[in-house]
């Protein structure tokens, strides 16, 4: 153990919370299978535990090297990496995947290995790079706000334009944690002004056009039109994913059922993915939850 801890550096209470997290996410994957097995009979529960498993070791075989690179080395990956990131989102957004008529091109497959990955997330990581690059470069420079349109927020906005017709929510928390960075690395709050009423005019006329062409791309403003109208109307039915968040809350309580216990994880839907924080909250309660 000590030589383990020897070669491990940085903060060891961040290493072992991602410890930790990885070895308590077996039982909600081991639960959640059940349904991909029994219903629609694919592979077995102690299969996708394995798979869970190389998965994790991959992943912390990413951390560990990402960890021993120098952090120079990663201003300048991040001018590397945009252009990559910006091809990757053309490429989902290609991809015209839709659900129920709206855009869900948030996913790519990586060929012959059968994992996939939101590229958004990919984005949003390099995006942070890229902003912080800019800002420690320019700490002692009077920023000029014609040269940080096309040198910093150019950039940002063709990234987030990619993103945001399948993943609003997303694209809203990137460009918030980049507001806040810039802010928090001494960029003027006078130009984040400009900005935010830039982003606020774009995304307004993007929904304009969207609303008035609706066939011209798959997009997601009618499923966010009626959350807010669902949220504002205290008389609106519940939709489906509310509904049985409910019943996860209500049969699985503070302690709840215990593992491997859900009732819901043998016919929910997607139990793997989107519904499976219903599964966690039903079998091992809202305190862990």
């Amino acid at each position: 153990m000590k030589t383990i801890f020897n070669h491990i550096q940085g903060d060891k209470t961040i290493w072992a919370i991602v410890a930790m997290l990885a070895i308590f996410s077996f039982m909600p994957v081991y639960s959640a299978s059940t349904n991909l097995v029994y219903v629609v009979g694919s592979g077995s529960t102690f299969g996708y535990l394995i798979k869970h498993m190389v998965l994790l070791i991959m992943g912390f075989a990413i951390i560990y090297g990402v960890h021993k690179i120098p952090y120079r080395y990663f201003s300048g990956g991040s001018v590397l990496m945009l252009p990559i990131v910006i091809l990757l989102l053309i490429y989902t957004l290609a991809q015209g995947t839709t659900i129920g008529g709206a855009n869900a091109s948030r996913w790519i497959h990586i060929p012959f290995v059968g994992v996939g990955f939101q590229t958004s997330t990919l984005a949003g990581l390099v995006l942070m790079v890229y902003v912080a690059r800019y800002l420690a470069k320019n700490k002692e420079k009077e920023i000029v706000f014609k040269e940080s349109l096309w040198q910093l927020w150019l950039p940002v906005a063709l990234v987030l334009i990619l993103i945001l017709p399948a993943n609003f929510s997303t694209t809203a928390i990137i460009f918030t944690m980049i507001l806040v960075v810039t802010f928090i690395g001494g960029y003027p709050a006078k130009f984040l002004g400009y900005i935010l009423g830039m982003g606020l005019l774009f995304f307004a006329l993007f929904v304009l056009t969207a609303k008035a062409f609706p066939e011209a791309m798959p997009n997601r403003i009618q499923t966010w039109q009626n959350r807010i109208e669902n949220f504002s109307d205290d008389n609106a039915k519940e939709n489906y994913q509310v509904e049985k968040a409910k019943i996860a809350i209500a049969t699985g309580g503070m302690m709840g059922r215990g593992p491997g216990k859900s009732v819901q994880k043998n016919f929910l839907p997607q139990s793997s993915s989107d519904f499976i924080y219903a599964i966690i909250v039903e079998e091992y309660g809202l305190i862990v939850a």
